[in-house]
């Protein structure tokens, strides 16, 4: 029995920036669904016959859909120069503007206010998609969707108030719907990439304070196969219940999530740290949250690279938090830091700023170091 490989999934569709013509809506579906890029915009000319089926579908994954720098070049078997390819489109929109007037029994030149508008929408989502020259697309668009209605009302003036008033209501919420569209999708895509961006970096600094730091304690006692085991089995329960568990039913005050990070350093390094608690106890925030997580990487810190056998932990509840990591060993300077290091820079001082905290280091060779975090 021949078992036949699996096939190859279908490519995320992406509008590329490179190898388009207008807006790479077809050369997107080409590379997506790995045909030749000609058929698909023959398509799309062929179903813009379709009273504008076409050109609907092709504004509509245009606006919707997002772009990506792609470097592979769709199929395309038989080449076509740019030219041919708008010579291809503006074939569609006439064969579009023939059948509108066939289907509604109105001249052609009743149309001419709709394809000046339709000029305009062009312009002002080209702006918005290529982000070159957005200022003067739209303006140049704006004047040809005011231009298309103002032609408009002037061809299709039955000679009633109520229907010009009513064709100027619609096409002043046409105008509004095809700038913030366009817009909003802008927004959309950049708070999408701004959570995206958030949630790596907070898996980075995760990763950075539990499973790198093992790892290199793993290498130092690499000979002690039992503390191996160990330190395996203690990061292991750790990242199951970061990954599982929720957070709420883990770290439920913000005194408890001290103590359990002062334990899980103790565990990791064999340092003594007893944390002093004082103030009003209060539920775990995002603030919060991040000041402790930057409170356990200095007690790492101190665990490694101090050189002490105690770390002295305080955190205060009043107004706001503070939490004090103090040692007494070798100290260091904080602005001789290399770049490529990330535990102060990501882990301590941006992930405490990004909450709206602050971060204090008080260290120098030989004189030991204090980590001051404070939120409000």
């Amino acid at each position: 029995m021949t078992i036949s490989p699996p096939a190859e999934a279908y490519p995320t569709y992406t509008r590329p920036t490179r190898h388009r013509v207008i807006a790479g809506v077809a050369a997107g579906l080409a590379l997506h669904l790995r045909v030749d890029v000609l058929w698909v915009r023959l398509a799309f000319v062929v179903l813009t016959g379709l009273s504008g089926l076409g050109a609907l579908a092709y504004a509509g994954l245009w606006v919707f859909t997002r772009q990506a720098e792609l470097d592979a070049a769709p199929p395309e078997r038989r080449s076509l120069s740019r030219g041919a390819y708008w010579v291809l489109a503006a074939v569609g929109m006439a064969v579009a503007a023939l059948a509108a007037t066939t289907v509604t029994n109105l001249p052609g030149w009743a149309l001419l206010p709709l394809v000046v508008v339709g000029a305009g929408v062009f312009l002002v989502w080209r702006g918005y998609d290529r982000g070159t020259g957005v200022v003067g697309s739209l303006l140049g668009g704006a004047a040809l969707m005011l231009a298309g209605l103002v032609s408009g009302l002037a061809v299709w003036n039955t000679g009633t108030a109520f229907v010009g008033a009513m064709f100027a209501v619609l096409f002043t919420l046409a105008g509004v719907a095809v700038f913030a569209v366009p817009a909003l999708v802008k927004v959309r895509d950049s708070l999408a990439e701004k959570a995206a961006a958030e949630e790596r970096e907070e898996i980075a600094s995760r990763l950075h304070d539990s499973v790198l730091q093992t790892l290199a304690l793993i290498q130092k006692r690499a000979d002690d196969p039992t503390e191996v085991a160990r330190l395996a089995r203690g990061q292991e329960r750790e990242l199951r219940t970061w990954l599982f568990e929720p957070q709420d039913s883990v770290e439920l005050t913000v005194f408890g999530a001290v103590d359990k990070a002062a334990g899980e350093v103790e565990d990791l390094f064999g340092v003594r740290i007893a944390p002093v608690t004082v103030g009003s106890d209060q539920s775990l925030g995002e603030a919060t949250q991040a000041v402790v997580l930057a409170a356990r990487e200095a007690m790492v810190n101190a665990a490694k690279h101090a050189g002490v056998d105690k770390v002295d932990v305080y955190a205060e509840a009043f107004d706001g938090l503070e939490v004090f990591v103090r040692d007494r060993g070798s100290g260091f300077d904080p602005e001789g830091i290399p770049e490529d290091r990330h535990g102060i820079r990501d882990s301590i001082r941006g992930r405490v700023t990004k909450v709206g905290g602050s971060v204090e280091i008080k260290s120098a060779p030989g004189e030991g170091t204090e980590v001051i975090l404070k939120t409000w």
